[in-house]
């Protein structure tokens, strides 16, 4: 929660952000030459927490080493894209 928390005020803030790691054991070294390799949209989910969730979930199931969420909208329900990052030399649809 604590990240999703950052991810949000991130948003409305300048500046460039860092995307959220989910794979483990990773240096610096192989954290910093992070790229982006796909762009989701989740839609339809009613909490932040749901939010997280379905943002780990996708990176997880992708196989990615982190995730990044912006272009946030709440209304009844809440939408972001989700852009997920690799290793440059990793591979993932």
């Amino acid at each position: 929660m604590k990240n999703l928390i950052r991810d949000i005020m991130a948003i409305f803030t300048p500046g460039h952000r860092r995307p959220v790691i989910m794979k483990s054991g990773l240096t610096e070294e192989e954290k910093s030459p992070l790229v982006p390799v796909r762009t989701l949209s989740i839609d339809w989910v009613a909490s932040a927490d749901e939010l997280e969730r379905e943002a780990v979930r996708e990176t997880l199931e992708a196989g990615a080493a982190g995730y990044l969420l912006s272009g946030l909208e709440q209304t009844q329900f809440i939408h972001a894209r989700a852009t997920l990052y690799s290793q440059p030399n990793d591979h993932h649809s």
